[in-house]
């Protein structure tokens, strides 16, 4: 028997609220959001009646199961068993039915993922076509980078044209495109590549322990919505590919210590300041394929993990009325009925409020990092937080937010 969405023990709703998401536009049945997934802004629509999601700018889309799960690098079921566990619910008999019947709402064939090998061969071609601008020459200098470097690394700009000519020339050298992340069937059924100007930046390959490309990301060079990173993926369209949001590593692959930080950029850059062996997620909630990896670099020396994601994990919740972030970009600050403005502030005295939504950026931030101390003591690997920037409360001082910022300042500040 197929069930029906209304069989599920929870709405999308409560998905949209336990993920800490707030609706630019408020509608009877639906809300529009800024795309979790692109950045675009108030492209995101959720239908409650419905209990799908949709962005009209990057494709993404799909039930409630979906946007969990694509957003925390989930399985379906991983995320079913999640937000019953969050929501505190009894997790109904059928459970798997209920999954089965969202993955019967995908209407767009996806190509299975290709072998690691060939995955890494044809980016490596890929990327062998293609060059580095000097405008991304020079941010990735900016950033703390050598020429050298950035070159070892092969970082290159997003190709804006001959797309298809480009996906032939790799066929005709070899390459395997079906089931490699970022390839997929555009309607005529050829196989062409997604890029396009809303992603246009940088290539930043992701790299395995034997240092395979298994994945790239793309500094975008238009920031949306604080958005800079997108993965160079195909999922969701024609016999695309998913990313599957693999881990990126660079440093010894022998050494006793790691460091574990989000964004293979950022790693790589403190790595080349250190000489440190980093591990690099995408976010921290992309915490899955860690023990799979921390398993295999103890059977080598691996001896003990830091973790150094972003110092808005002790962010401090605090903001004056006049700045907050929900003021800047509705008005006025839902959660305090419109008490957050200047004008109340003043005539009430108040110097600073208490900001639930950076409560729950910081509350996501913690959860992740909660999740990696788990998996080290599962695999009786001590592990340590690293902290820098703290103001007098113990909090971030809003200086550094990232492990690169502060070996990069910690450089510059070095006497010649």
């Amino acid at each position: 028997m197929r069930h029906r969405v209304e069989d599920f023990p929870f709405r999308i709703r409560d998905v949209q609220e336990l993920m800490g998401l707030q609706p630019v536009r408020s509608h009877a049945e639906d809300s529009d959001f800024n795309c979790i997934f692109c950045g675009g802004k108030a492209k995101m629509n959720i239908n409650y009646r419905k209990n799908v999601y949709g962005c009209v700018k990057c494709g993404a889309g799909g039930g409630m199961l979906g946007l969990y799960a694509s957003y925390y690098n989930l399985t379906a079921r991983e995320a079913y068993d999640e937000i019953c566990e969050k929501l505190i619910l009894k997790e109904p008999a059928k459970a798997a039915e209920f999954i089965a019947w969202e993955d019967m709402e995908k209407a767009v064939p996806e190509s299975i993922r290709a072998s690691e090998d060939e995955i890494h061969h044809t980016y490596s071609i890929l990327l062998s076509h293609l060059t580095l601008s000097k405008k991304h020459l020079e941010d990735l200098m900016r950033r703390g980078l050598t020429e050298e470097q950035i070159r070892h690394e092969e970082y290159r700009s997003t190709p804006v044209f001959g797309l298809k000519k480009l996906t032939e020339t790799l066929l005709e050298e070899g390459c395997t495109v079906q089931g490699v992340p970022g390839f997929y069937q555009d309607k005529n059924g050829q196989w062409t590549l997604n890029f396009h100007n809303r992603n246009s930046g940088f290539l930043i390959p992701v790299r395995t322990i034997d240092g395979k490309i298994q994945g790239m990301q793309i500094r975008a060079d238009e920031v949306i919505e604080d958005r800079k990173y997108v993965w160079f993926s195909s999922g969701g369209r024609n016999m695309g590919t998913s990313s599957g949001s693999p881990v990126h590593m660079i440093g010894d692959a022998d050494a006793e210590e790691v460091y574990v930080t989000e964004g293979p950029l950022k790693g790589t850059i403190a790595h080349y300041m250190t000489g440190k062996t980093f591990l690099c997620v995408a976010g921290v909630t992309q915490y899955k394929k860690m023990p799979e990896i921390l398993k295999a670099l103890k059977q080598r020396k691996l001896a003990r993990v830091s973790e150094a994601y972003d110092m808005d994990k002790l962010i401090h919740c605090g903001v004056r009325p006049a700045k907050c972030p929900t003021c800047v970009f509705r008005g006025t600050c839902e959660p305090y009925g419109g008490f957050c403005s200047l004008a109340d502030s003043l005539r009430r005295q108040v110097a600073e409020i208490h900001c639930p939504h950076l409560q729950v950026k910081r509350d996501n931030i913690q959860r992740g990092c909660m999740h990696l101390y788990r998996i080290c003591k599962e695999l009786s690997l001590p592990c340590q937080r690293m902290i820098w920037c703290l103001d007098d409360k113990g909090e971030w001082n809003g200086e550094n937010k990232g492990i690169d910022d502060y070996y990069v300042a910690l450089k510059q500040s070095e006497p010649l």
